[in-house]
């Protein structure tokens, strides 16, 4: 992998995606992708005066190395937002990976006097390491998670078949992918290539994460209702948890209807209060 020189600050990697309004910011950290701005249009429906920031990787611009180490990543960004927030509270939100992310960074800037106050998992597996799955799996991941993105999910059994039957390189099978009909010209196989790498990046931190303990503070955990039941790690992780689950799948939530409910609940939890209803799978006895 090529080394790149480190940004003369890390605060460079916090993006603004609504930086006006008066109340505590929430700091929405990347998925496995690396890019803050799938967080965009939550930003729009938290209203005008809820500031938020997201955090980009590094490597997602191409001038970085991208870190494979969830701790690693979790000390960048703690650091990078007590320089953009000095001495300031913050809320925390990931998705998926950033789920990993986020929790560690709630941990760290706790132990280290920040005041955290509402943290959020977005539809984000609790820690297990385990080993990492063959290269041509994970490329196959990264491809449906860009098509999933894109709402190009018809492209799923071509992207299967290019998988099954690739036995070369990454590069060559990237090549490949551009020939496939509804795929985005501009992602080309250079472009995918430099995606690719922060992205099997960051599927090995996800699959090496051991946290090195709990979280006290309050934590909601806002799942997909189409994705895979989990464990219940997350409640040991985290005692003071509350669970909420929201229609759609992995990508689908940040859509539609699905987003409309999963901004809803978020404001209803940076409010203070906690609704109710139907879609509630766990509440800690703090909320009752």
């Amino acid at each position: 992998m090529t080394d790149f020189p480190a940004p003369l600050s890390d605060a460079d990697l916090i993006v603004p995606l609504n930086p006006s309004g008066a109340a505590t910011p929430l700091v929405c950290v990347h998925a496995s992708a690396g890019s803050a701005y799938p967080y965009l249009p939550l930003a729009r429906l938290l209203g005008a005066d809820q500031p938020v920031l997201g955090i980009e990787a590094p490597g997602f611009d191409g001038e970085q190395a991208p870190v494979s180490s969830v701790p690693d990543l979790s000390a960048r960004y703690a650091a990078a937002l007590r320089e953009a927030v000095p001495g300031g509270a913050v809320h925390l939100l990931g998705w998926s990976l950033g789920g990993l992310i986020t929790f560690d960074m709630a941990r760290r800037l706790a132990g280290a006097g920040v005041e955290v106050g509402r943290v959020f998992l977005v539809d984000s597996s609790p820690p297990h390491p385990y080993p990492m799955p063959p290269e041509s799996e994970t490329a196959g991941r990264f491809l449906h998670d860009i098509a999933a993105s894109l709402g190009l999910g018809d492209l799923r059994v071509e992207i299967d078949a290019l998988v099954a039957g690739h036995d070369g390189g990454t590069d060559a099978f990237f090549r490949e992918v551009q020939h496939l009909g509804a795929w985005p010209s501009e992602l080309d196989a250079r472009l995918l290539g430099e995606r690719y790498a922060v992205f099997h990046a960051h599927t090995l931190a996800a699959h090496t994460y051991e946290p090195p303990g709990r979280y006290d503070g309050p934590v909601w955990h806002l799942l997909a209702s189409k994705s895979p039941p989990q464990d219940g790690r997350w409640a040991e992780l985290a005692p003071d948890l509350t669970e909420h689950t929201v229609p759609g799948d992995h990508h689908s939530i940040w859509y539609g209807d699905s987003l409309r409910r999963l901004a809803a609940l978020i404001r209803s939890a940076l409010a203070g209060s906690v609704p109710g209803g139907e879609t509630e799978a766990h509440r800690n006895s703090t909320f009752q």
